[in-house]
């Protein structure tokens, strides 16, 4: 009898590093860009492993790179029946929903909308001081009319949720009340007045130059933006942004460049830049140069990513 359980044991052993190895190489596709591969490997992966949550959340994310919404939500509504009280994937089938609802006919958008702010509530019921399910139901609160749930008292009552969690993030909690009401000088004092509180703080140095970035003030953004570098170096999306701020600057293209070829070599993953946003990065740079060979392989390669990418597109449209 022993004998047969160490056997067992044995095989579920295997089973399961067999699996992980599987996982392993599928997001090492997924980091490089290979999406359509790591989903098939993911989808073998789910057959033979159907009550594992975690391979589907994984091929949920690969199909929503692949823009695949529908399976998007499909597999993450799997990963949730398996783990119901798993904040994490109602919070990232809530964004599935939300992709969905994005390109939806009014009609299903406004069913999609209720499914969205049920998804936020809950994992902000299963993990209240997660600060990512606080802001995306601020933002959701924001944007939303009443009737799928939105409201300004909802969402400020968020904003008071997030300054209790995590004090650093008072000031772009509020900063978002402010930009949804287009009050933009209280919006970057309240940013201001984060890195004078916290100035050890990386996040509030680069949630200052994204907003400056957005209003354009690329000057202020660069400053801003090396600040948080400095502070974290290894910030692939700050990387991304001080790039960004040179290329529309045009200063400093060289070291531009050179960040920039860094972030295309991948691995990028969820939290990094999309691999579509640095390769328009990099033909933005080659404009500047002059480069309209180099430029247009790079607009087509973010359009391959994201065949959606107004700005890539519009961009090889002023290329003759």
């Amino acid at each position: 009898m022993r004998s047969v359980i160490v056997l067992l044991l044995m095989a579920l052993t295997a089973g399961t590093a067999a699996a992980g190895e599987g996982l392993e190489k599928a997001q090492a596709h997924y980091g490089r860009g290979e999406y359509r591969q790591a989903a098939n490997l993911l989808r073998d992966l789910a057959r033979s492993s159907p009550k594992d949550a975690e391979v589907r959340f994984r091929l949920s994310r690969a199909h929503t790179r692949l823009r695949e919404w529908k399976q998007a939500s499909r597999e993450l509504e799997e990963a949730v029946k398996i783990e119901p009280r798993n904040a994490r994937y109602h919070l990232w089938l809530g964004r599935a929903y939300g992709d969905q609802a994005s390109r939806a006919f009014f009609t299903s958008a406004f069913s999609l909308a209720r499914k969205v702010v049920r998804e936020f509530e809950t994992a902000r019921d299963l993990a209240p001081r997660d600060i990512d399910v606080r802001f995306d139901l601020l933002e959701y609160y924001l944007q939303a009319p009443g009737v799928v749930g939105g409201g300004k008292d909802k969402a400020e009552a968020e904003v008071k949720a997030i300054a209790e969690i995590d004090p650093s993030k008072k000031a772009i909690a509020e900063a978002t009340l402010y930009i949804r009401n287009k009050e933009w000088e209280k919006a970057e004092t309240a940013l201001l007045r984060a890195t004078v509180e916290h100035p050890r703080h990386a996040s509030s140095h680069r949630d200052l130059a994204e907003y400056r970035f957005d209003r354009k003030d690329y000057r202020g953004a660069l400053d801003s933006g090396l600040k948080a570098l400095g502070l974290d170096p290894k910030s692939r999306s700050t990387a991304l942004l001080v790039a960004s701020a040179r290329v529309s600057l045009g200063v400093d293209l060289d070291e531009a460049d050179r960040s920039l070829a860094a972030l295309a070599g991948g691995p990028l993953h969820d939290g990094d830049p999309s691999y579509e946003e640095v390769h328009y990065w990099i033909g933005a740079s080659a404009l500047a140069r002059g480069d309209r060979a180099r430029a247009r392989e790079a607009f087509q390669t973010a359009l391959r990513f994201n065949p959606e990418h107004t700005r890539a597109k519009d961009a090889l449209a002023q290329i003759p």
